[in-house]
């Protein structure tokens, strides 16, 4: 299990905060892929909706750096903002649901990853909870 590399010897008595569900192979096959670790409640949120999400992500291949500050995000309809992944991802998400959304470097930041401290390729990996629909 897991999509990125081995974990350095430094680290390995501490369970990283969040780790890859599926083959490293499987994600870059499939480009994105969800995995639920708290269930929500009603119906799939769809397309084209304002929300409110909380989420951090991580670098699969160094799965202790953290980006995205972990605070409330509103997200209007388009999904500007987001990497393809999360606009994929999120539409299948109920409310008060957290999930891991992992992203191969297609449905990511690619190979010209523009974000300070993300190298180009990288697979992400982010913890997301729904928290609102408008």
């Amino acid at each position: 299990m897991g999509c990125g590399s081995s974990t350095p010897e430094s680290e390995k008595e501490t369970k990283p905060p969040l780790e890859c569900p599926i083959s490293k192979e499987e994600l870059l096959n499939k480009g994105w892929h969800k995995e639920i670790l708290e269930p929500g409640t009603g119906t799939a949120i769809g397309k084209g909706k304002k929300i409110v999400i909380d989420f951090k992500g991580y670098l699969a291949d160094s799965p202790y750096t953290q980006f995205g500050d972990g605070k409330d995000k509103v997200i209007d309809e388009s999904g500007k903002g987001l990497v393809k992944g999360m606009n994929k991802g999120i539409p299948e998400m109920l409310l008060g649901e957290t999930a891991i959304i992992s992203c191969a470097p297609n449905h990511g930041y690619g190979d010209k990853a523009n974000v300070p401290g993300i190298p180009p390729n990288s697979v992400l990996l982010f913890k997301v909870t729904l928290k609102k629909v408008n």
